[in-house]
């Protein structure tokens, strides 16, 4: 290792323990930016560590590297444990502890570490040579991961439960997008497992696949690692039958046996898994919410038939130990002791409808004058007294518990009582008549029954609705009820969770161009080598992906902008209702008790204000108690009517962190000019927004990843209709032999017709050169045969006549040896013929 990498590694090891001792600052003084840049300090020093690792782990042994790299992640482990934010909302529930010290913190960061690992081990694995081993050891290594693979897949859904059921954190996938932050984080880190056990599985299979075993041995290593799998799943309380378990583990190693063995990686292979692996998560979140519902339904009904309101019991216990004003209200109405408690017990007067009776009611007494009423018809919790103004008779004061959710701004900062805690339908009964409902359970659901013989619960449940009945003895009766959304929840869910995907697979991919994250499963395992057809194919995903994304936040935008405005016309509405109902009246309201009144009918809070600008009334006395609203009119409201001429005016406020719109009307007097203020807060400004928007970009969001589908699988059957005759005159080329081709048919009168028909001009071009060629190899065959009869036959000439050319020549020169080489002339020519 020479002195560069020795300080690169030094400095990717500083930059690790920086960035740590950044995050332990950061959650001491509550910095979230802090935190967010010591994350990214943490993550380019884990990177220098690992390239540090990687060398030593080539210069000494591979388990060197491993404790060194190991080292740093145990490390990051116990100071995320060990953290606890405060200051940050999101922050705050990443650290908030669920289920045995688990965080969400820990588990993002783990999904996180579990891809740093994966990558690591394929980057200092160093694959051992096979070729001497037996089938039955490479069936037991087989064996061994698929082993692996099952328990990884085990303990993601584990994660799934322990995530739905123990965490707290809301998942109602009605709409994905009324999920928060925490939610999605917590989806997403499912995503990043789910996607990390994919890239592991895959190497893993190509592994087992270069082992070179046979089907049947590969199979016989799949049944083996379902085999040992099934009593580990009975063990685990995964909620899920042994039959169900063991079809997703069969289904998932099949799969990745066929993929592998099929070496055929491409843009619909790629879909197909993003598919499954949202379809995993879709199915087992659907399910495990299904049975948080379950539990929900069961403990609400038991909270409705054993009715139980610990902090509705220590204001009445201090009410009746304290309070000397409510005595002398016995002889008043209900609705002026109501509005009285909702002044000064905020809880109590806005959680409970009160009545005044002469009789004692049977209960049990908790403190004196204090008392937990027995099941009865009307459904009152509790009662106090005996109450005695002076000269009056005894009277006892009952509380009802209000069953319908606070409808106005202010009186939703007031902690709901437990009946209201519940977002489910429900009516309560006892013997056999109601006694308190809220919503409306379908008939076909409530009917009589199944009501449980003793105390228990029984359920009714399909896909679109669920309901639980539950009865104690000689006590009430709940049926508790839910609308389940039918196929809806789990469509949206996995509609999120194939988009986290796609989104994970194409930052992955691009990253994968310049960096070697993953060197023994790269992309094109996933989506091929590249062609002609993957680029078309890819080209048009991400163009339908593009095209979508800009259509869904055109759409959006408009939508809101549409929301917004019709928001502001609804509150104009209810001001003029308001108004005219006023304006009806002999006289303007000028006390608690009108304002009030008139509050309950048009269902919003109200605030009446001097022309000085002080407070006469409030629906929501309470307010101003304390510090959270002053009791005189806010000045820019104030400067606001002045400038309008005290036309109506909307303005955007704040009230305990929570932002509102608030209307102000001017009430006039005889001579037309401002009498007093009606102050009208009208729903968070986010609020109706949400409930209205959120719902069309749910379905929305649904619509778009279905025809993104269905665009991939049309850019799928495009590309190749279009690259198909191309492979085919590929093939052809390949095979391509003089006197032996075919010619290619098209159909279509294209580009593709052009170049199919310029292809079969060229093969029979070639047809009639290759005939031309082989005549004229005949023809020149038998040119060189004449050549050779001729050669043959001018050979044996040449002696003869030189033989004669010898003997004319001995005639003149020498005519006595002329003579005697007749004889031997005339052999020689004799020879020759």
């Amino acid at each position: 290792m020479n002195r560069g990498q020795l300080t690169q590694s030094a400095a990717g090891a500083g930059l690790f323990l920086t960035g740590a001792g950044v995050q332990w600052w950061a959650v001491g003084s509550s910095s979230a930016l802090a935190f967010g840049v010591g994350f990214l300090l943490v993550a380019v020093g884990l990177a220098g560590i690992g390239r540090l690792a990687l060398q030593l782990g080539r210069k000494y042994q591979p388990a060197v590297s491993w404790a060194f790299f190991l080292l740093p992640v145990l490390l990051l482990n116990a100071l995320y444990s060990q953290f606890s934010f405060t200051g940050n909302f999101y922050l705050e529930g990443l650290f908030q502890p669920w289920g045995r010290g688990s965080t969400l913190a820990l588990l993002l960061l783990n999904g996180l570490l579990a891809a740093a690992l994966l990558s690591f081990a394929q980057h200092s694995f160093q694959r051992p040579a096979f070729q001497r081993w037996s089938i039955s050891g490479k069936t037991a290594l087989a064996f061994l991961s698929n082993f692996f693979l099952s328990l990884c897949l085990l303990a993601i859904i584990l994660l799934i439960r322990n995530l739905v059921l123990d965490s707290g954190l809301p998942f109602d996938f009605r709409n994905i997008f009324n999920l928060g932050p925490l939610s999605f984080t917590a989806m997403a880190c499912i995503v990043l497992l789910l996607f990390g056990l994919l890239l592991l599985s895959l190497w893993l299979g190509r592994g087992v696949m270069q082992l070179r075993l046979g089907r049947r041995q590969r199979l016989l290593a799949i049944g083996g690692s379902l085999l040992f799998s099934m009593p580990l799943a009975a063990a685990l309380p995964l909620g899920v039958s042994l039959l169900t378990g063991a079809l997703i583990l069969l289904l998932y190693l099949l799969l990745l046996d066929l993929f592998i063995e099929l070496d055929a990686g491409s843009p619909a292979w790629l879909i197909a898994w993003l598919g499954l692996l949202a379809a995993l998560g879709a199915g087992f979140f659907f399910k495990y919410q299904l049975d948080r519902g379950a539990q929900e339904r069961l403990a609400f009904a038991q909270s409705l038939v054993s009715p139980r309101d610990s902090r509705a019991e220590e204001q009445l216990a201090e009410l009746i130990r304290t309070d000397t004003l409510l005595p002398g209200l016995s002889g008043e109405t209900a609705e002026k002791a109501e509005l009285y408690l909702l002044e000064a017990y905020p809880y109590l007067g806005n959680n409970y409808l009160l009545q005044w009776d002469s009789a004692a009611p049977a209960g049990r007494q908790l403190v004196p004058g204090l008392y937990r009423l027995a099941p009865n018809a009307s459904y009152h919790w509790y009662a106090l007294g005996p109450l005695q103004p002076s000269g009056k008779a005894l009277r006892w004061l009952l509380f009802r518990p209000a069953t319908r959710p606070a409808e106005g701004i202010y009186q939703e900062l007031i902690p709901a009582n437990p009946a209201r805690q519940g977002a489910f339908d429900f009516i309560v009964t006892f013997e056999g008549q109601p006694a308190a409902r809220y919503g409306a359970i379908p008939e076909d659901k409530a009917g009589p029954g199944p009501w449980p013989e003793g105390e228990g619960g029984q359920e009714r449940v399909d896909s679109r609705y669920a309901a639980l009945f539950y009865g104690v003895p000689g006590g009430y009766q709940a049926a508790v009820g839910e609308a389940l959304g039918g196929y809806l929840k789990p469509l949206s869910l996995f509609s999120c969770l194939f988009a986290m995907a796609l989104l994970l697979a194409l930052l992955l991919f691009s990253s994968s161009r310049r960096l070697e994250l993953f060197p023994a499963t790269p992309s094109r395992l996933l989506i091929g080598e590249p062609s002609l057809r993957h680029r078309i194919q890819l080209s048009v995903i991400g163009l339908s992906l593009a095209a979508f994304a800009f259509i869904g936040m055109a759409t959006i935008a408009y939508f809101r902008q549409t929301a917004i405005q019709h928001q502001q016309e609804r509150l104009i509405e209810t001001v003029n209702v308001l108004v005219r109902s006023i304006s009806l009246a002999e006289a303007p309201p000028a006390d608690a008790l009108s304002i009030s009144r008139l509050s309950r009918t048009h269902k919003v809070d109200i605030n009446l204000y001097s022309r000085e600008g002080y407070l006469l009334a409030s629906s929501a006395p309470f307010l101003f108690r304390g510090d959270e609203k002053e009791p005189q009119l806010a000045a820019p409201a104030l400067r606001a009517l002045e400038e309008k001429e005290f036309r109506p005016v909307v303005l955007d406020e704040e009230v305990d962190g929570r932002a509102y719109k608030a209307a102000y009307v001017t009430l006039p007097d005889q001579a037309g000019g401002p009498a007093c203020f009606l102050q009208i807060p009208y729903t968070a400004s986010d609020q109706a927004m949400q409930e209205s928007v959120v719902e069309f970009m749910g379905a929305l969001f649904n619509v778009y990843v279905f025809l993104l589908l269905m665009g991939g699988a049309l850019a799928i059957a495009v590309a190749n209709s279009i690259t198909r005759p191309l492979a085919a005159i590929g093939d052809k080329l390949r095979s391509f032999s003089l006197g032996n081709n075919e010619p290619l048919e098209w159909g279509s009168p294209d580009e593709i017709g052009d170049l199919v028909e310029a292809y079969n001009q060229m093969i029979a071009k070639l047809e009639e050169s290759t005939e031309k060629l082989r005549q004229s190899e005949r023809e020149g065959a038998w040119r060189e045969m004449a050549k050779q009869v001729a050669h043959e036959i001018k050979n044996p000439l040449t002696p003869m006549k030189l033989s004669i050319q010898y003997l004319q020549h001995a005639r003149r020169s020498d005519p006595e040896r002329a003579a005697a080489l007749i004889d031997r002339v005339s052999k020689t020519l004799i020879e020759q013929i």
